[in-house]
């Protein structure tokens, strides 16, 4: 079984670039950087919550089954 990675806030905060942008969505980090030019919703959205806990956010906007569906087959870090 594989180990799952851990990662401080201060390390997660590190990517918060377009270039290098993770965000955190129900506790799991994920490398969305490649998702920005796809993003519906605009890159902007996205951008605003680099390197933080985007849950809320994610939530509240009300994503599709289809968005919650990306986030289970995206590869957490």
């Amino acid at each position: 079984m594989s180990e799952v990675a851990k990662y401080t806030s201060e390390q997660i905060q590190q990517h918060s670039t377009r270039e290098d942008i993770w965000i955190v969505v129900h506790g799991k980090v994920y490398d969305v950087a490649a998702f920005l030019d796809e993003h519906p919703g605009g890159e902007e959205v996205i951008l605003e919550h680099a390197g933080i806990d985007a849950t809320e956010a994610f939530e509240d906007i009300g994503h599709s089954e289809d968005a919650h569906d990306l986030l289970k087959l995206k590869q957490s870090r």
